[in-house]
């Protein structure tokens, strides 16, 4: 009877250790699928804020919604400085904004930085000055390398000069007028003025017929080369395109070098359709083209035709866009600007200007941009052998990015290029 008493417990016993053991592998189990959970989590808000530059073509994306099937251009990587300059003075709600839509990373310096000018600056009121705090003043000295420049600013004049002279002249003024309440702005601007590794000859440059987005043809000024070096060819199910490459300079000394240094890249792509291939635009776009492009060589030989041309632009809608993007609360008064400032509670970003200027023709490319953001103080709301043949003969897209970093300084969308004028040649 004890033995049969000791069997049951026994039993017993080993019934609980089962479940014990079946509830903890449960247990296990429901960590581990929490776990995963929290981790897709964390991995799709990485994707989305990540450090590997994701910023310059969700602005790109979103840019190209909020412009016209006309010329463009515009400047990611002077954005992102700008605004990177803008989320070291805020707090609350309105970092957080920035930060979901331009994380926080440690920006790339540019390869070619001795050939490409960045300059930042901070305009203070000069009655406001001690508003100011000394963490913020150190903070965009050190990190950005930030001009600090002091004026009664009555006028845009002192403004205008710092871009005019940041941009060699290519953008001569980013506002027209100063609001009487203001306090402070901050301004990025980037210039080039780079000439190509292989120029086009001057006397290769004829009339060639262009096809606009409506379907209106008309003569351009396109420039033709053939190359067996250098340049690289792209294809995609989506686009085509070729690389041309800048000159290249030596790391050290900055001088021009035959091999290795640093050098900016020009791409041409000519998407099937603009709109929808700008839709799926990313970092994986540009990493693609870079990996995936055939360079001219003993197999391949490349024949481009590059239509000339150069415009200016003004990015009307350049605070929707960032409006669109979810930076709203620092466009509206009572923002949390307490890392910035101290006694001006109402003060808020009223001013958001992006400007640029590009040229291509033969000899290379100068292109400008600058990107500017007034903060005023007042509670007013606001508002076999192969040959492959690259034609630019229809509406392209081209960028300028670091040929090592892949920061794209510029981008853009040309729709009309440079009409064909026989008495205009190239020097």
């Amino acid at each position: 009877m004890y033995n049969e008493f000791r069997e049951g417990c026994d039993f017993v016993k080993k019934q609980k250790i089962i479940m014990g053991v079946i509830i903890g592998v449960i247990v296990v189990m429901i960590g581990v699928v929490l776990v995963l959970i929290m981790t897709e989590k964390q991995h799709i808000t990485y994707h989305d804020a990540s450090d590997d530059g994701t910023f310059s073509t969700s602005f790109i994306r979103e840019s190209h919604l909020n412009t016209e099937q006309k010329n463009y251009m515009i400047s990611p990587y002077s954005v992102e400085l700008a605004l990177s300059m803008l989320r070291e003075g805020t707090a609350g709600e309105a970092r957080e904004e920035i930060e979901s839509v331009a994380p926080k990373r440690n920006i790339k310096t540019l390869s070619v930085y001795k050939k490409v000018n960045v300059a930042n600056a901070l305009f203070v009121k000069d009655i406001y000055k001690n508003d100011v705090l000394d963490s913020y003043y150190q903070t965009i000295k050190e990190d950005y390398n930030a001009e600090v420049l002091y004026d009664p600013f009555t006028s845009p004049d002192k403004i205008n000069q710092w871009v005019n002279k940041e941009t060699n002249g290519m953008i001569k003024k980013v506002i027209n007028d100063i609001d009487p309440d203001f306090v402070l702005a901050l301004a990025n601007a980037v210039a080039m003025e780079e000439e190509w590794r292989y120029p086009f000859a001057c006397e290769m440059t004829t009339n060639h017929t262009f096809t606009k987005a409506n379907g209106k043809k008309y003569e351009v000024a396109m420039m033709f080369g053939d190359y067996e070096e250098g340049v690289s060819y792209y294809e995609s199910e989506d686009a085509i395109g070729v690389t041309l490459p800048y000159r290249i300079y030596d790391r050290e000394t900055g001088k021009e070098a035959e091999e290795e240094g640093e050098q900016l890249d020009f791409i041409g792509l000519i998407p099937e359709d603009i709109d929808e291939y700008l839709k799926e635009f990313d970092m994986d776009t540009v990493k693609d083209i870079a990996e995936n492009s055939e360079a001219a060589g003993h197999s391949l030989e490349i024949s481009v035709g590059l239509p000339r041309f150069e415009y200016s632009y003004d990015f009307g809608k350049f605070k929707k866009t960032l409006m669109d993007m979810g930076i709203k609360n620092v466009f509206s008064p009572g923002t949390d600007l307490s890392n910035l400032l101290e006694g001006h509670p109402d003060a808020y970003v009223n001013d958001a200007v992006h400007k640029s200027y590009v040229k291509v023709d033969e000899v290379g490319t100068k292109a400008a941009a600058v990107t500017y953001f007034g903060i005023k103080d007042s509670a007013m709301p606001m508002e076999e052998k192969r040959y492959v043949s690259v034609i630019f003969e229809k509406p392209f897209i081209f960028m300028m990015k670091d040929h090592n970093s892949n920061e794209i300084l510029f981008f853009g969308v040309v729709y009309e290029p440079e009409k064909w004028d026989s008495s205009k040649t190239c020097k």
